[in-house]
């Protein structure tokens, strides 16, 4: 591979059109500070084409080459919502011997007409899988300093868990890529490995999986289903919990979105794990909350017009003094999709709201999960009662 210099205004113009220049490993940081010197040129000759560099956190990201046509996609449309440093790490499975080389690029936008490009860096590190354990050493001093450090685990789970453990080390947060979400292409990782990993000593405080940023109206309007003070105590008295979730088949799979949800119920509750058996339809299982017992079942249910494990329908019921109370949150398809929230007391049912749903792109939902907050507070809990009622 032959190696520039990004001096001469052709390799610049390369490099803002987001063609990847060849660097020397060890000169990646003299090489982007020299890029960036005719950009500041430019701007004081001409202002119509300036450029501003923008950084606002470090992305670490990590996936299967076979998909870099479609990582490269992912984060050329996120950086234009949440610009960064990206540090994007290619092992090759063909190549075990492959010696550490990197280039660099541009990931550029024009918010408006008039106003200047926009721009932050990608830099690229290809390695062989003998040398992968070079990588954290590498991204080290390439870190933007005073920025967090993101990591985009987007790989098999069962794959590369020194790599992981080592890249988690560095990352304030962790994101774990578990299933293809809106792109059918993307390889399915297995559920259960996948919660393991975000469970892994240097994750555990600071994981989510991607499929829990798509769920967070589900969440919502759970919450707001006891926000009447009337109905608070009913939190204590919920006897039954069914989520039910779309297969194209029928059958008991991907469960990871409907884990996730029942996870968090028994996880904020505290309910504690007693049973659980794999039915034909799916999962059912048993907790306690203090003397009471709560039975909870996550029911297949035959869709095409959602993706594969999309939550289509919960029910929660709760004795409520001499009657039975159900709150019903299901998923309506029609000229738009929305979540519609029933409350029911005894046979008399009232629709209390509804809540539009918009299927993101995973470049929203990847910059959803960098901007959260509170996720990695709560996620830890639901991941372990998940991997339970997935594993037992």
């Amino acid at each position: 591979m032959e190696l520039m210099a990004i001096t001469d205004n052709t390799t610049f113009e390369q490099f803002l059109a987001g063609i990847p220049v060849p660097v020397e490993p060890a000169a990646i940081e003299r090489e982007l500070a020299s890029m960036w010197k005719p950009a500041s040129e430019q701007t004081s000759v001409d202002a119509s084409a300036a450029v501003t560099r923008v950084c606002l956190a470090n992305l670490v990201v990590i996936g299967d080459v076979a998909n870099n046509a479609w990582h490269a996609d992912t984060l050329q449309k996120l950086s234009a919502r949440f610009p960064c440093r990206v540090l994007w790490l290619q092992i090759d499975p063909a190549n075990t011997d492959a010696v550490l080389t990197a280039d660099v690029t541009a990931l550029c936008h024009l918010p408006s007409p008039g106003n200047p490009q926009v721009c932050s860096e990608l830099i690229t590190l290809h390695s062989g899988r003998r040398n992968a354990d070079k990588l954290p050493g590498a991204v080290l001093p390439l870190l933007e300093p005073d920025l967090p450090v993101v990591l985009w685990w987007a790989v098999a789970a069962d794959a590369e868990t020194a790599l992981f453990d080592a890249l988690s080390k560095l990352a304030d947060r962790v994101i774990v890529h578990a299933e293809p979400l809106a792109n059918p292409t993307l390889r399915m990782m297995s559920a259960a490995p996948s919660l393991r990993l975000c469970l892994r000593e240097h994750a555990a405080d600071k994981a989510t999986i991607m499929v829990w940023h798509t769920m967070s109206h589900w969440r919502e309007l759970t919450a707001q289903c006891f926000d009447p003070l009337q109905l608070r105590d009913a939190l204590r008295l919920i006897d039954t919990v069914t989520v039910h979730y779309a297969t194209p088949s029928g059958g008991p799979t991907a469960t990871l979105p409907a884990a996730l949800y029942a996870g968090w119920l028994a996880g904020q509750l505290q309910w504690t794990p007693v049973a659980r058996e794999v039915t034909p339809e799916g999962v059912r299982a048993t907790f306690t909350a203090g003397s009471r017992r709560v039975a909870v079942e996550l029911l297949a249910q035959t869709t095409s017009q959602l993706a594969p494990g999309r939550l289509t329908l919960v029910d929660i019921a709760a004795e409520f003094g001499p009657v039975q109370a159900t709150f019903h949150l299901a998923r309506v398809i029609g000229e738009r999709t929305e979540i519609r929230q029933t409350f029911c007391l005894s046979e008399a049912c009232t629709l209390l709201k509804s809540l539009p749903v918009i299927d993101h792109n995973e470049a929203t939902l990847l910059g959803a999960a960098i901007e959260s907050q509170s996720a990695a507070r709560v996620f830890p809990r639901a991941a372990k009662m998940a991997l339970w009622l997935l594993e037992g």
